[in-house]
């Protein structure tokens, strides 16, 4: 898959963070044509420096890491794209993923690997759910229900997968990443499994 972006594709990626960029490496060497989207608020460019990722002894400056990270899910067949995603609506045939840049993506799974603002989630009607209230300094707030997701990334809505920290995955980098292939790993399961395998 090249850059040119078909807006359709069966695995869409929200966040092109360690979590999506790995979740994306294991779609797309699945044959499965994925699309990270990969801008926004991203809590890995608040690190200088990483020290603890494995195959860099020495450490690696976040900029050459991320670049690194995104070079992996182009060769591995992604397109990544750099917008930022507004809102998701299900359909009978998958999903519509709405950007920024008015970009309109048909899917058949998306992939939730960001940290902050998940409120293109909402348009789902599954926010109940989704989203829980929590009480501070005598205000009512509310997030991201991180016991939402399976561990395996799964959600209640089939086709929606959850990947790092909004699975309540620590942000070290190489967890996160981890945690990105588990759920790789089951949307080429699933994949499978719907074509008889």
């Amino acid at each position: 898959m090249t850059d040119r972006f078909d807006r359709t594709c069966d695995v869409t990626i929200v966040g092109g963070g360690p979590a999506g960029c790995a979740t994306g490496v294991f779609t797309a060497r699945s044959d499965l044509e994925t699309c990270v989207l990969d801008r926004g608020p991203s809590s890995i460019h608040h690190c200088g420096y990483l020290e603890n990722y494995l195959g860099f002894p020495a450490g690696i400056d976040i900029e050459t890491f991320c670049a690194l990270a995104e070079e992996h899910a182009r060769k591995a067949g992604c397109a990544v794209v750099h917008d930022q995603a507004t809102a998701v609506t299900q359909h009978e045939d998958g999903f519509e993923v709405e950007t920024e840049d008015g970009r309109s993506i048909r899917t058949d799974c998306v992939v939730a690997a960001t940290k902050y603002d998940p409120d293109y989630l909402r348009s789902l009607g599954h926010e109940d759910a989704m989203f829980e209230t929590y009480d501070r300094d005598e205000e009512t707030h509310e997030r991201f229900d991180d016991s939402y997701p399976e561990d395996d990334g799964t959600t209640p809505i089939e086709g929606l997968y959850i990947a790092g920290a909004l699975a309540d995955i620590p942000d070290q980098v190489l967890i996160s990443a981890g945690h990105g292939a588990v759920v790789g790993r089951r949307i080429r399961a699933d994949s499978r499994r719907e074509m008889g395998y």
